[in-house]
């Protein structure tokens, strides 16, 4: 049946009224359109569209299902709907409601955009990838498709893909500000330090109300251990958005490497702003526990929560010996690190599910602070890793028949890990000391890296990684080498914190600006009293802390 012309002209009017804004007198037209049969998905619709501006989400929802619930084809009411759930972040109820609305008109360009969004998200990137191509077709200059598949590049570490469509975007328009940003960062992790400054300044000048930039600004300068001008960068962010955790975060690294220890200490807390645990809520609901923030524990327990990478917890684990008795403890971590502390007395979990009772929690990286702030200094070096007789036994005998000095090498860590450029040497730099005859040099690479020796030094470095900690006990067999070399030269990675434990001798190569615990220009480690370090006196190069390097190796000839 025809609709009444008079009903579709007041339609239109509420309708226009919604784009004013004035969503009162537009909810009065639609509610005398309400019972008109064949305009009720559509008055439906508006009547959710006014509750979208009025910021009443649930209330749209209804009406949008209501919608939906006559007329399942509705193209505007499965738009809308998918649109309030992308809003909330439910992203699978969000594609089933925007499928739908595509599926009723594949031109609807605000469908095929956000489906590209939701796949980009979720991971799902040839799915996505296909949607804004759609859009690419339909308008090759589009800005906003070609930043999400540089951002689809990104993910599959793509780089040189995607630092072409950002800068096909700034043809188009030269001041984009996200793909300028964009091309700051990809140059910053290229080590391209002033091609990413120059992209980073031309933001600001953009918009001096961005915060990406400053923030990113600050992180290159810290790499230039620039420090005064990073602070400011990342103080500027600040004053823009108090909520700015990240850059607080990153001045607590700056505090750290320049000895500010307490400020340091403090502003490192903002990592937990960043990353929510998402087991807090849980032991807050389930077990009521409450935050340790140094108080005496009595006969009670805590839950201390590992965090961040190998390395880390490697080397913070010792506060938990030195701040806890064993039978105060409840150590939840990942359970790949459960051989490396099996020889400790206090109770190891590795799902929360399995973590019991307890009082108090508090994470791994948290306890360093309480320590600090109670006895000004940090702990010393505590050899907590376990004797494994029989498997240091069976290394032993292996690398007894290589006759001279026994060299165990990482020269590479893994490449997933956002800095490793910066860290990472590539093998022929070492040349002079792989080719030495005085030496046998022992790769203790699992993955990352080892074509470097298949390519260049297949008959001069001895490569166990067909044997290296096959099962789900790391570093099972990386400690037992370690106890059967003469010393170590690493990288920046988590086999420096494990030689650093035992106190094998190690010869440490680090970047110009490295992680904080090596603190910057200290020849010795703060926390390890057998690490020597060599660092890098320019960013990116290499060259002068591999010949001084090459120098103490010297009385081993």
């Amino acid at each position: 049946m025809e609709v009444n012309k008079i009903y579709l002209i007041k339609l239109q009017k509420a309708i226009d009224l919604i784009k004013k804004n004035n969503t009162s007198d537009a909810e009065n037209i639609l509610k005398e359109l309400i019972n008109i049969k064949n305009l009720k998905p559509d008055v439906l619709t508006y009547f959710a569209i006014c509750k979208i501006k009025s910021n009443k989400k649930n209330e749209a929802i209804n009406y949008l299902k209501n919608a939906i619930s006559i007329d399942p084809n509705h193209e505007f009411a499965n738009l809308n709907l998918g649109l309030i759930y992308f809003d909330i972040k439910n992203y699978n109820e969000s594609f089933k409601f925007i499928i739908n609305a595509y599926k009723k008109n594949n031109n609807n360009l605000i469908a095929i955009y956000h489906l590209g969004l939701i796949n980009l998200i979720l991971n799902n990137l040839e799915e996505s990838e296909k949607y804004f191509l759609k859009i690419i077709e339909k308008n090759k200059n589009d800005e906003n498709a070609l930043l999400n598949l540089a951002i689809l590049n990104d993910r599959r570490k793509n780089f040189e893909k995607s630092i072409e469509i950002n800068k096909k975007i700034i043809e188009i328009n030269p001041n984009n500000i996200n793909a300028n940003n964009n091309l700051g960062v990809l140059n910053h992790n290229n080590l391209k330090y002033d091609e990413a400054i120059n992209y980073f300044k031309k933001c600001i000048k953009i918009n001096d109300k961005f915060i990406p930039p400053y923030s990113n600004l600050g992180r290159v300068y810290s790499d230039l251990r620039k420090f005064e001008d990073a602070k400011n960068l990342f103080n500027k962010s600040i004053e823009i958005n108090n909520n700015d955790y990240v850059s607080k975060f990153e001045l607590s690294k700056i505090f750290l490497s320049t000895k500010e220890y307490y400020k340091g200490l403090e502003f490192y807390e903002y990592r937990k702003k960043i990353t929510i645990n998402k087991n807090i809520n849980i032991l807050k609901n389930k077990f009521n526990s409450i935050e340790w923030n140094g108080q005496k524990l009595d006969n009670k327990i805590i839950l201390i929560l590992a965090e961040q990478g190998f390395g880390d917890i490697i080397l913070f684990k010792r506060y938990i010996d030195v701040l806890f008795k064993f039978d105060q403890v409840i150590f939840l971590c990942n359970e790949k690190l459960n051989y490396i502390f099996k020889e400790s007395k206090f109770k190891i979990v590795n799902k929360i599910e399995d973590v019991g009772h307890h009082d108090f929690y508090q994470h791994l990286l948290t306890l360093p602070k309480i320590y600090f702030e109670k006895e000004n200094k940090f702990c010393k070096r505590i050899n907590y890793l376990p004797n494994n007789h029989e498997n240091d036994l069976k290394w032993k005998l292996k690398l007894n028949k290589l006759k001279k000095t026994k060299i165990g090498l990482a020269w590479q860590g893994n490449k997933n890990f956002l800095g490793d450029k910066k860290r990472s040497i590539p093998l022929i730099k070492l040349d002079k000391i792989i080719l030495n005859n005085n030496f046998d040099v022992i790769s203790l690479q699992k993955d990352s890296g080892l074509e470097q020796i298949k390519n260049n030094y297949k008959n001069k470095i001895y490569d166990f990684s067909s044997e290296l900690d096959l099962t789900n006990e790391a570093f099972k067999d990386t400690i037992s080498i370690l106890k059967n070399v003469d010393f170590l030269i690493t990288i920046e990675s988590s086999i420096a914190q494990l030689a650093g434990t035992m106190g094998i001798k190690t010869y440490l190569l680090l970047s110009y600006n490295p992680y904080w615990i090596w603190y910057s220009e200290q020849e010795k480690a703060k926390f390890y009293d057998t690490i020597k370090i060599y660092q890098q006196d320019k960013p990116g190069s290499w060259d002068n802390a591999i010949n001084q390097l090459e120098k103490d190796l010297n009385k081993y000839n």
